[in-house]
């Protein structure tokens, strides 16, 4: 009978241990499930803050700014600056166009931007989305000035060429794509306010400087409203063109005969004589192919490959600015 009652206790104890751990574990496996709801939606949250703190908005333009490739109308240096790309960029907008402007932070990314050419596209991101396109191509090889020392800051600081006509400089031109109206090629300082219009800074002692203007309507068409497509995110992307290392040794090699002819001419002109022998300088100062790339390494590790980058703006109304 004690054997018989002790069987009985052990299974009553079993089960009820059975059951306890059952319990237990049902608290744990729902207490497990809320924590991973709870931090499933936190990260969908986080994420779609995310999404939404990344898209900018335009600054409205009150005046019209002159596309001459100037970049004073815009009163401050580009608010944006992409890091990889070495690029500094805006854009605001009127009621009637939006406005672009880039900026090379030095002259590496200058040089590339010159010499290889590049392209915005810009994207506005309705059911089926809008596609539209510029590109410009690359300067032909005597449009692209020369770099020379600055004798007033000779460590790093470099400074383009001046000559009796280095404020005179051939038009620009820009391939258009995907347009309401506008089509092909254009040339720079369009006068016509109603068109596709964009200008390249014409000082060499300053770094290149690009203004675009697009009417609205060449992207929306003529029936838009300031309301309907300030609400739309647009994509604005900046691809730079690569630089071959063949079209680099080319540009170096250019340059020493530049500085070989440049030396020349300072000896017989009564100019200030040459530094070839010491630092591969000619008698202009101008550098020749060791110490251009010597400035390519020094501010990029003659990084040439393609760069690109994007940014994502809604228009401004007016309203909020």
């Amino acid at each position: 009978m004690a054997k018989l009652t002790n069987i009985v206790d052990f299974a009553v104890t079993s089960i009820y241990k059975n059951y306890l751990n059952h319990k237990i574990s049902l608290i744990i496996y729902k207490t497990n499930m809320k924590r991973l709801i709870q931090l499933t939606l936190l990260t969908v949250l986080s994420l779609f803050t995310g999404v939404m703190a990344q898209i900018s908005s335009s600054k409205w333009e009150a005046q019209s700014i002159v596309i001459d490739g100037d970049g004073s109308d815009w009163g401050t240096i580009p608010r944006f600056f992409n890091v990889d790309s070495n690029v500094k960029y805006e854009f605001r907008n009127d009621s009637q166009n939006l406005y672009i402007i880039l900026k090379a932070a030095d002259r590496t990314t200058q040089m590339q931007l010159l010499a290889a050419g590049f392209n915005i596209k810009l994207k506005v991101k309705t059911s089926p989305p809008l596609k539209v396109g510029i590109s410009f191509p690359a300067l032909n090889k005597g449009e692209i000035p020369s770099i020379i020392n600055n004798q007033e800051a000779r460590s790093e600081k470099l400074t383009y060429k001046s000559t009796s006509n280095s404020d005179i400089l051939p038009k620009d031109t820009a391939i258009l794509e995907g347009f309401q109206f506008s089509k092909g090629k254009i040339e720079s300082e369009c006068k016509d306010e109603k068109s596709i219009c964009f200008a390249r800074s014409k000082s060499n002692r300053e770094l290149a400087t690009y203004e675009i203007r697009i009417p609205l309507r060449e992207i929306f068409g003529n029936e838009y409203t300031m309301e309907n497509v300030s609400i739309t995110p647009i994509q604005l992307q900046v691809n730079i063109n690569d630089l071959s290392q063949n079209a680099i040794k080319k540009m170096r090699t250019g340059q020493g005969r530049g500085m070989s002819g440049g030396m020349r001419e300072g000896r017989g002109g009564g100019g200030e004589r040459g530094m070839g022998g010491m630092g591969g300088m000619g008698g202009n100062g101008e550098m020749q192919g060791a110490d251009m790339q010597g400035e390519m390494q020094g501010r990029g590790g003659l990084s040439m490959e393609r760069k690109s980058f994007s940014i994502e703006f809604k228009l401004s109304t007016g309203n909020n600015n």
